[in-house]
């Protein structure tokens, strides 16, 4: 991960904030299996109907600059409430609005986090 891939994650949480697109988490997480950092957002949409959350995040992307271009959506997962990831970090910590806090090589509830970074965690 890079520091263009942090802003761009704020910069994607700014948006669907704007557009009104409920977000009640975001972190870049590495998933060491694939050895791939991925921009994950925890969204009640992604439960109700996944196609349709996808669809309405591009349409956000397409209405508000060019993040688009710049963010590689097949790094960026869409997640339900229930996500066992973000529902073990959010019972450490919570983050409101948007801020970038490291989260590194943690046993939590028995689900491993090798490198995470933080934009919101909502209760």
């Amino acid at each position: 991960m890079v520091d263009a891939d942090i802003d761009m994650g704020s910069e994607l949480v700014r948006i669907l904030d704007e557009a009104r697109f409920p977000v009640t988490g975001a972190a870049w997480i590495f998933f060491p299996d694939v050895e791939e950092w991925r921009l994950v957002i925890r969204t009640p949409k992604a439960e109700k109907n996944l196609q349709q959350a996808l669809l309405e995040m591009a349409v956000a992307l397409d209405d508000r600059g060019d993040l688009r271009k710049r963010l590689d959506l097949s790094r960026v997962k869409l997640v339900p409430p229930q996500d066992k990831m973000l529902a073990a970090m959010g019972s450490i910590i919570k983050v409101d609005g948007i801020s970038t806090i490291r989260f590194s090589r943690n046993l939590i509830n028995g689900v491993l986090i090798d490198d995470a970074l933080v934009y919101r965690l909502a209760a």
